[in-house]
């Protein structure tokens, strides 16, 4: 009975183990497409020539973005600890950022994605599954959320990594290429020794008037 007992626990346990592994590290490149023309769904939109790509990395719990071209920020996200920073390597120098990005985040549930959209857009949304789609060769499920003002935004999710490598937001189509999965250094997302705040620049002194 005992013996029974333990293979039915160890069956149990071995069930809740998707549950409970840690959230899948990996890189990719973004690939931004602003939209020329609106024609209903992103599928029927006219896309523009991609911009040069950017760089994410993720971890468990964290985010660094590398942007391409010539301003090099990075800016480095800690989801556990609700904080941001921007990094300017040209500078040496770093500043606290009072948000994060709403394009990037990770899922729970990749079926039931959009209370997780909800809390990095940090309000109440009105949203639908829209249903399996293909990007870039890979299954993900894609949501609808409606916006007052500028129509509807989209999201695709993928449901191995139960993160968003697709979306359409503010007339502006994004997407990961070259997804690969792997552990990420921890490096990655610290600030780098050597670094200090931004300070503001200084302002000019005031001068005094000469007497007529």
């Amino acid at each position: 009975m005992k013996s029974a007992a333990a293979i039915s626990l160890v069956v149990i346990l071995l069930a809740l183990v998707p549950a409970v592994c840690p959230a899948q590290e990996f890189s990719a490149n973004v690939v931004y497409r602003p939209v020329l023309k609106e024609q209903g769904p992103p599928t029927s939109r006219t896309p523009a020539r991609p911009v040069p790509t950017a760089k994410l990395y993720v971890s468990k719990d964290r985010m660094r973005f590398e942007s391409a071209g010539l301003s090099g920020l990075i800016m480095i996200i800690d989801v556990a600890k609700h904080t941001a920073v921007a990094l300017f390597p040209s500078q040496k120098s770093y500043r606290e950022l009072g948000s994060r990005p709403s394009t990037y985040f990770r899922v729970t549930d990749a079926e039931n994605a959009c209370p997780d959209w909800q809390k990095v857009v940090g309000k109440e949304i009105s949203w639908e599954t829209v249903g399996n789609d293909m990007v870039d060769g890979l299954k993900t499920i894609q949501y609808r959320r409606t916006t007052p003002n500028s129509g509807a935004d989209y999201i695709w999710v993928d449901p191995k990594l139960n993160y968003v490598i697709k979306w359409h937001m503010d007339k502006t189509d994004a997407e990961l290429r070259n997804i690969a999965e792997g552990p990420q250094s921890a490096d990655l997302f610290a600030i780098p020794p050597g670094y200090e705040p931004l300070r503001p620049p200084k302002k000019p002194p005031k001068s005094t008037p000469r007497p007529r």
